[in-house]
């Protein structure tokens, strides 16, 4: 898991670039051929948002049937998805938290960077966990459609929380900026990645 702590005496440090703002993301497309942080994030979430897809194409060959395709799962099994996935509605939204006032601008970036990443992997998390517990429910009671449920309840919400659309971009950057400092988060996630050192 990332951490938004960041270390003030960072030689890599590069100045943002202020005023940078959705206007200056090429589109999804175009960044992810690109070698920005906002590219490799953008190729992550598609990622990720892509595994529960083949688990519900394996879930016919771990889920032994019951009586019929549906199994003989009761009514009240069914509720906690729903449920876990207005949970996750609501409180995945409300990260990243608020930058804290009077960082230079060097830190502020860096710090956006890191705290929008784990803002994306813990929002991930919860919205792959209402998927993931229509997993053992269905095992356990023998029916596919248990699964099927939690899907329909999670994924969508993992395509609402996670990919780095621009709307949602702009609503993690006034998340950060809530408290009156400036993150230059546009700024951070559009610029180019160094490729790695090939120093031995």
């Amino acid at each position: 898991m990332y951490s938004p702590n960041v270390p003030e005496g960072d030689d890599d440090a590069t100045e943002p670039v202020p005023g940078m703002g959705p206007a200056d993301d090429p589109g999804f497309g175009a960044s992810m051929r690109a070698r920005t942080h906002l590219g490799i994030l953008r190729r992550l979430m598609l990622v990720l948002v892509a595994a529960p897809v083949l688990i519900l194409a394996l879930v016919p060959l771990i889920v032994q049937d019951g009586r019929g395709r549906f199994g003989d799962a009761p009514f009240w099994l069914y509720l906690p998805l729903p449920l876990a996935a207005v949970v996750v509605a609501v409180v995945a939204p409300r990260v990243p938290r608020p930058l804290p006032p009077g960082l230079p601008p060097a830190q502020a970036a860096r710090t956006a960077l890191m705290a929008f990443r784990q803002a994306m992997l813990l929002r991930f998390a919860l919205a792959e966990g209402v998927i993931l517990l229509g997993l053992p429910l269905a095992v356990g009671w023998r029916a596919e459609l248990v699964f099927v449920v939690a899907f329909a309840c999670g994924w969508p919400l993992l395509l609402w929380l996670i990919v780095p659309t621009r709307a949602n971009i702009e609503r993690s950057r006034r998340l950060l900026e809530a408290d009156g400092a400036e993150s230059f988060l546009w700024s951070e996630l559009l610029r180019p990645v160094p490729p790695p050192s090939t120093d031995a």
